[in-house]
C-alpha cells in the first residue's frame, strides 16, 4: 500500500476509531503510531476495537504488550491453552511475569491449587503470590512445608496482602505456647520501622490479658516522655528495653536534648538493655550532629569512647577537624575498622594527621600514603596528587567487550528496550534493559552499554559501564554530551567548560529530560521557582515545560551558576555548594566561621552529606572533564585553598535550616 493511502487510512482510524485490517506497513514508523492507537484502545478496555491492530503487530516487538492486556481480560475462563503459549512465546519477560502474576492470582481465585504449584516461580512472585503458595501446599497435602515457610514470611514490617492472614493464623495456632512471643516480636519490628497502623493491628490480635501492654508499648512508642509509673510496668515487660529504645529513637528526631536525658537516666537505671542502649545512642548522636553539629564532638567522646558506632566515629573525626588536634585526629582513624580506614576518604585524613607529626618516620609515612593515593582516580586521588605535585592519573580503560553490538542488539529483550526509546519511553526502556542484564553473560552486559552509546542514550551508557565492567572507560561515563551548547553558555556566562560539564554530569547524567523528587527538571536540575527568576532577570518569557529541552535548561542553569560564582567572589568550592543546597545555608554556615579553614576541612566537615558529596563529586570531575575537553589540567583548588568567612547574608526566600544527615546519597561515583 502506498504511504499516502495508510497515512490517510490511519488518520481516518485515529478520528472515527473504526475497525482495522492488519495491513503491511512500509516502515515501523508507522508501526509505532499504531502501537499507540492500540494500546489506547486496549487501556480503554476497548477490546474488540484493538484487536485488528494487535493482529497487524504481531511481528512488531512490543506485540506482547498488546497481547497480554487482551488474555488478562479473559483469566476467568481459565485459558490454560492460550497461557501456556504466552510463556512459550515470551519467556523471560516482563509480560510473561506480568501474566503469571494474574494468572496465579486467577487459579488461587479457583482454587486450583496443583495447578497454582505448576505455575509459580519463585524467582518472580509478589507476596501475594508467595502467602498463596502457603495455601496451595496446605491444601495438596503438603502442611509441613506450608508451616515452615510462613515463619520465614512473617517477620514482615509493613503489612501484608490478605492471603497471608489464613497462612498465619495456622502457623500461629500450631504452636500456641509461642502465640504471643511471635506476634510480639513482629509487633516490635513494625513499631521500629514506624508501622504504627501494623503494630496496633498486631496488638488486636494478642489475647486479651496482653491488650494493656501492648497498648501501653504503643503508648511509649508515641510519647516517651510518659509517666514513671507506665514505664516501670513497661520495663518489666520481656520487650520493654526494645520499646523504650524504639521510642527514644523516635524521641531523638523532635526533641534531642530530651532524648538525650532519658537516655542517661534509664541507662543507668539498666531499664535499656546493652543493644538497645547503643541503638538508642547511635540515634540520638545522629541527630545531635545534625542538628548542633559544633556540640557534637564531646558528647561523643563521652558517650561512644571506643568509637563503636562507624557513623558516629567518622563524624568524631569530621567534627575535630577544624580544632586541628592532629595527633587525636590520627588515633581516632586507627580506631576505624579497616573497610573504612582503607577508603580514599579516610586514608587522605589520615595522611594529613601523620604529616604534622615532628616524627620522620610519620611524615615519611603520610609522603607514601599521599603518592599511593594520588594514583586513585577521586577527589582524595587528586588531593593527594597535589600534596606531592603529582599529575593526576585517570586510568582511562576502554571498554572491549568479545560480544559484537549488532549480536546483543538482535535479542528480543533489547529489540523491546529500542523500540520503547524510540516511543521515548524512557522507563518502559530501562525496565526492558534491567531484566535483560539478568541473563546476559558480562561480554553480553558490556556490549549492551557501548549499544546504549551507540543509540545516543548517554545516561544510560554511563550507567551501565559502572555495573558492567565499564568503571574506567570516560568516554562512557563522561559522554561530552550537547557540547556546543554547553561551550557556548560557559562563554557567555564567564565559567570554566569543565566545570559546567562537571555540574551537568552530577546533576542529571545528562538525562535531558530528569526530574528530581523534589521537582528539578532537566540537565542542571533546576527548579522552576529559580528559573522563572532568572529567566525574569535576562527578559525573557518562562515555560516550565521547557526546562526539560536543553537549549532553554542550559543558558538558565548556566546563568544561575554565574551568579553563584559572583556572589561568592569567584570561589568555585561555595559556588558549587549554593548550587546544591542553597547560598542561603552557604551563607549561614560562612557566617559562623571564625577564622579561615581549608578547602579541604571545609568540604569534609559540610553537615549536609548530599552536599558535601556533590562537592567532592564536582570538583573531581572537573578535573576528568578538563582533560576529555583537551584543556589545560590547573590544579583541583589553586585558587580555592582557603574558605573564608563572611557576613550573614541570607534573604527571607532562603531556607538554613541544616538536614540531619545520615542517609545515604544515591548518584554516581568520582572515581
Amino acid at each position: 500500500m502506498p504511504l499516502r493511502k495508510l497515512l490517510s487510512a490511519f488518520a481516518l482510524f485515529c478520528i472515527a476509531s473504526t475497525p482495522l485490517t492488519a495491513a503491511s506497513f512500509d516502515s515501523s514508523v508507522q508501526e509505532r503510531q499504531l502501537f499507540r492507537q492500540t494500546r489506547e484502545l486496549l487501556q480503554r478496555q476497548q477490546f474488540t476495537k484493538a484487536k485488528a491492530g494487535v493482529a497487524a503487530l504481531k511481528h512488531y516487538p512490543l506485540a506482547p504488550y498488546l497481547e497480554l492486556p487482551l488474555l488478562q481480560a479473559r483469566l476467568y475462563e481459565l485459558p490454560y491453552a492460550d497461557v501456556d503459549a504466552f510463556f512459550k512465546r515470551y519467556p523471560d519477560s516482563i509480560p510473561g511475569d506480568a501474566l503469571r502474576a494474574s494468572w496465579l492470582a486467577a487459579l488461587a481465585q479457583n482454587q486450583r491449587w496443583p495447578d497454582f504449584l505448576a505455575y509459580y516461580d519463585v524467582a518472580t512472585a509478589g507476596k501475594a503470590a508467595q502467602c498463596s503458595r502457603l495455601e496451595a501446599l496446605q491444601q495438596t497435602g503438603d502442611a509441613a512445608t506450608a508451616l515452615n515457610d510462613a515463619a520465614a514470611l512473617w517477620l514482615s514490617p509493613i503489612d501484608l496482602p490478605s492471603s497471608c492472614d489464613a497462612p498465619f493464623e495456622r502457623w500461629l495456632a500450631a504452636d500456641p505456647a509461642l502465640r504471643s512471643t511471635r506476634i510480639w516480636e513482629r509487633l516490635i519490628l513494625a513499631l521500629s520501622q514506624n508501622q504504627e497502623s501494623l503494630a496496633q493491628h498486631l496488638a488486636t490480635r494478642l489475647d486479651t490479658s496482653e491488650q494493656a501492654d501492648a497498648n501501653l508499648a504503643l503508648l511509649v512508642y508515641r510519647n516517651p516522655q510518659t509517666t514513671e509509673n507506665q514505664l516501670s510496668l513497661l520495663r518489666k515487660h520481656e520487650h520493654g528495653s526494645a520499646i523504650l529504645g524504639i521510642g527514644l529513637k523516635k524521641l531523638a528526631k523532635v526533641d534531642v536534648d530530651k532524648a538525650m536525658q532519658l537516655w542517661q537516666e534509664w541507662t543507668k537505671k539498666e531499664w535499656l538493655k546493652a543493644g538497645d542502649s547503643f541503638s538508642a545512642r547511635n540515634e540520638i548522636g545522629r541527630q545531635l550532629i545534625g542538628a548542633r553539629a559544633a556540640e557534637a564532638l564531646p558528647w561523643l567522646l563521652r558517650s561512644d569512647p571506643q568509637g563503636t558506632d562507624p557513623y558516629l566515629l567518622e563524624w568524631r573525626v569530621r567534627l575535630g577537624l577544624r580544632g586541628g588536634d592532629w595527633p587525636a585526629l590520627a588515633s581516632w582513624i586507627e580506631l576505624m575498622p579497616a573497610e573504612m580506614s582503607s577508603t580514599p576518604r579516610w586514608r587522605y585524613w589520615y595522611a594529613r594527621a601523620l604529616g604534622t607529626s615532628d616524627d620522620p618516620q610519620r611524615t615519611a609515612q603520610a609522603n607514601q600514603i599521599y603518592q599511593d593515593l594520588a594514583t586513585d582516580r577521586s577527589f582524595y586521588g587528586f588531593l593527594a596528587a597535589d600534596h606531592t605535585a603529582q599529575p593526576y592519573h585517570l586510568n582511562h580503560q576502554p571498554l572491549r567487550p568479545n560480544v559484537t553490538v549488532a549480536q546483543v542488539a538482535k535479542r528480543a529483550d533489547m529489540r523491546r528496550a529500542r523500540e520503547f526509546y524510540l516511543l521515548d519511553e524512557k522507563g518502559a526502556a530501562r525496565r526492558e534493559w534491567q531484566r535483560a542484564l539478568r541473563s546476559m553473560a558480562p561480554a553480553e552486559q558490556q556490549a549492551s552499554t557501548l549499544m546504549a552509546k551507540e543509540w545516543g542514550w548517554l545516561d544510560q551508557a554511563l550507567r551501565l559501564a559502572q555495573i558492567t565492567g565499564g568503571f574506567d572507560d570516560l568516554d562512557l561515563r563522561f559522554p561530552i554530551a550537547y557540547r556546543s551548547a554547553m561551550t557556548s553558555a560557559a562563554k557567555t556566562r564567564g565559567l570554566q567548560t569543565e566545570w559546567l560539564f562537571a555540574i551537568a554530569r552530577q546533576e542529571s547524567a545528562f538525562m535531558a529530560d530528569a526530574r528530581s523528587p523534589v521537582g528539578a527538571l532537566g540537565l542542571l536540575q533546576l527548579m522552576p521557582a529559580t528559573a522563572k527568576q532568572v529567566a525574569r532577570e535576562l527578559g525573557q518569557k518562562f515555560d516550565p515545560k521547557l526546562l526539560v529541552k536543553p537549549e532553554r535548561n542550559i543558558p538558565l542553569g548556566s546563568k544561575y551558576l554565574s551568579d553563584m560564582l559572583l556572589r561568592y567572589n569567584g570561589n568555585r568550592v561555595l559556588a558549587t555548594a549554593a548550587y546544591n543546597a542553597g547560598p542561603g545555608r552557604v551563607s549561614r554556615l560562612l557566617a559562623q566561621q571564625t577564622h579561615p579553614v581549608s578547602m579541604d576541612i571545609w568540604v569534609e566537615t559540610f553537615p549536609i552529606r548530599e552536599t558535601r558529596e556533590y562537592i567532592q563529586s564536582v570538583l573531581a570531575f572537573a578535573v576528568i572533564y578538563s582533560e576529555r575537553l583537551g584543556l589545560p589540567q590547573t590544579a583541583l583548588v589553586r585558587t580555592e585553598e582557603l574558605v573564608i568567612g563572611e557576613p550573614l547574608q541570607v534573604t527571607q526566600a532562603e531556607t538554613v535550616t541544616l538536614d540531619p544527615a545520615p542517609a545515604p546519597t544515591p548518584g554516581v561515583p568520582a572515581n
